[in-house]
C-alpha cells in the first residue's frame, strides 16, 4: 500500500515565501554588482582615457624665457637639475597638449660642441677648434677659427705697413713710428668706411668668431692666426710683422630680446665697437678716433688724465675698475671701460663692426661683455655676461694651452670671470 505524504498549506506557503526571498536578493546583487561596475567603468574612462596625455614638456630658463634659439642658454649642469626637479610646482614647464609633433634638439655637453682650442691643431686654425658642432655653431675663441658658417662674425686682418701690392706703406711699428699709425687709424674710425683700408695689405685667411675674449698674449700672435707669420722662422721673414696692424670682425645680429645694453671691454692696444651705424665702445691704451693733429699724443689714454678727459667728453662712458682677474689692464689702463648705452628691439637685425688693433707691438688681448642696463647700470658686479653669437662659451684653460704651445704666452694674463648663461646675439648672413 503506497504512502503519500503531502505538506501541510502553511508549509508551502513558507517555502513560496522563501523561494521569492531568495530571487529578490539575487536579483538586488546582480543589480548592485552591474551599478558598482558601471562606476568603476566610468571612473576609468574618465580619469583615463578621456584625459588627453601631454605630448610634451620642455625646459623653460630661469628669469629669460624666450622662444627664440637666441634665449639666454642654460649650462649642461643646471638644464640637468632643472629637468630633475620639473615635477616641482615651483619650476616653470611648459605643457603642449596639441596633437602637433614637436622637435626636441638633443642636449649636448659643451665638450661636444667643437669649442675651445686645442694643443694640436695648426696654427691656421686661429684662436679656436675647426669644428662647429650643434647647435648655432661656434667660431672658435679669441680671434676665431677658420672654418666659416654657425653664428658668427667674419674677420679681416689688415696689415698698415704695406700697401694693398705689399709694398710698403710708410709706416712702422715701434714706439717711434706709433703717432704715424694712430693718425692712419683715426681716418678709418671716424666713419668705419671698409674703402679706407682697401688701400693697405689683407690676408687672405678670413677669420670667424663668436666671441672675444683673449687674455694678455704677444701680438706675435695674431699673424700667426691669420697665416701671414710663421712661428718655425725668424720674424724678418714673416709676411707681415706684429704690429700697426688691425683686425675687424664684420656681421650682423638678431637682438634676443628688447631693452637697453651697453657694451663693456677693453683691448690692447685699441678696442672699438660699432652697433647700428653708431660707436658705443672705444677703449683701451690708445683712442684713435680720439685723435688730434695738434695733440698727436692727446689720445694716448693709458694716462690717467687723458683718459679721464677721454671719458668726460665720450658722454655715458663709465670706467669699470678693479675688475677681478686683470690686474695688467687695472694698472695700466684703469680697468674695464663701459660704453654708450643703446636700444634693440627683440627679434630686430643689427650691423655690427669690432675693431682690434695693436700699434707698436709686443703684447695684446681683450674682452668683450655686453649689460642689459633696462632695470638698471651695475658697475660693481663680480661677472659680466659675455658677448656672443652662439651658445658656447671659450675655454679659457685651452686658450691659455695654445698660447703657451705657440710661445705667445704672457706673464699678467687676464682672466677675467663672466657669467657663463649669458644672450646669444644669433648673427645672420651680410646682405
Amino acid at each position: 500500500m503506497a504512502i503519500h505524504i503531502q505538506m501541510s498549506e502553511e508549509t508551502e506557503r513558507e517555502l513560496k515565501k522563501a523561494s521569492l526571498r531568495n530571487k529578490l536578493s539575487a536579483l538586488l546583487s546582480c543589480i548592485l554588482f552591474i551599478l558598482l561596475g558601471g562606476g568603476i567603468l566610468i571612473l576609468v574612462v574618465y580619469n583615463v582615457v578621456a584625459t588627453e596625455p601631454a605630448s610634451f614638456v620642455s625646459y623653460k630658463p630661469k628669469a629669460k624665457p624666450n622662444a627664440k634659439t637666441t634665449r639666454k642658454q642654460p649650462s649642461e649642469e643646471n638644464a640637468i637639475q632643472e629637468e630633475s626637479s620639473a615635477s616641482d610646482p615651483t619650476t616653470p614647464v611648459i605643457v603642449s597638449n596639441s596633437p602637433t609633433a614637436v622637435s626636441m634638439p638633443i642636449a649636448t655637453s659643451i665638450a661636444d660642441m667643437g669649442e675651445g682650442l686645442s694643443a694640436d691643431i695648426g696654427m691656421g686654425e686661429g684662436f679656436g677648434a675647426s669644428d662647429l658642432g650643434e647647435g648655432l655653431g661656434g667660431g672658435g675663441d679669441g680671434l676665431g677659427s677658420k672654418d666659416g658658417g654657425g653664428s658668427t662674425l667674419e674677420g679681416t686682418f689688415y696689415d698698415l705697413k704695406l700697401k694693398k701690392n705689399g709694398a710698403s706703406s710708410g709706416l712702422k711699428g715701434g714706439p717711434q713710428g706709433e703717432a704715424a699709425v694712430v693718425e692712419a687709424l683715426a681716418k678709418f674710425f671716424r666713419s668705419w668706411n671698409e674703402q679706407e683700408l682697401n688701400k693697405y695689405y689683407k690676408s687672405e685667411t678670413k677669420l670667424y668668431a663668436s666671441s672675444w675674449y683673449l687674455p694678455v698674449a704677444s701680438a706675435r700672435y695674431a699673424p700667426i692666426a691669420y697665416e701671414v707669420g710663421d712661428p718655425s722662422k725668424p720674424e724678418s721673414q714673416w709676411e707681415c710683422k706684429p704690429a700697426a696692424w688691425l683686425a675687424v670682425y664684420r656681421g650682423r645680429v638678431i637682438a634676443p630680446k628688447s631693452g637697453k645694453f651697453r657694451f663693456i671691454g677693453t683691448g690692447d692696444d685699441f678696442f672699438a665697437v660699432r652697433f647700428d651705424g653708431k660707436t658705443v665702445l672705444e677703449a683701451g691704451y690708445r683712442a684713435p678716433s680720439y685723435y688730434d693733429k695738434s695733440n698727436p699724443t692727446g689720445c694716448y689714454i693709458s694716462d690717467p688724465a687723458k683718459r679721464a678727459q677721454f671719458l668726460k667728453d665720450r658722454k655715458g662712458y663709465e670706467m669699470i675698475t678693479s675688475v677681478t682677474g686683470c690686474d695688467k689692464w687695472n694698472k695700466e689702463i684703469g680697468g674695464l671701460v663701459a660704453g654708450k648705452e643703446f636700444k634693440v628691439e627683440e627679434g630686430k637685425t643689427y650691423d655690427i663692426e669690432i675693431a682690434i688693433s695693436e700699434i707698436p707691438g709686443g703684447a695684446f688681448g681683450f674682452v668683450l661683455f655686453i649689460e642689459d642696463v633696462t632695470e638698471g647700470k651695475n658697475s660693481k658686479a663680480k661677472q659680466y655676461d659675455l658677448f656672443r653669437t652662439c651658445d658656447t662659451n671659450p675655454d679659457i684653460d685651452k686658450v691659455m694651452q695654445a698660447l703657451k704651445d705657440a710661445k705667445c704666452e704672457m706673464q699678467g694674463g687676464a682672466r677675467i670671470p663672466f657669467n657663463e648663461d649669458s644672450w646669444v646675439w644669433e648673427s645672420v648672413p651680410m646682405d
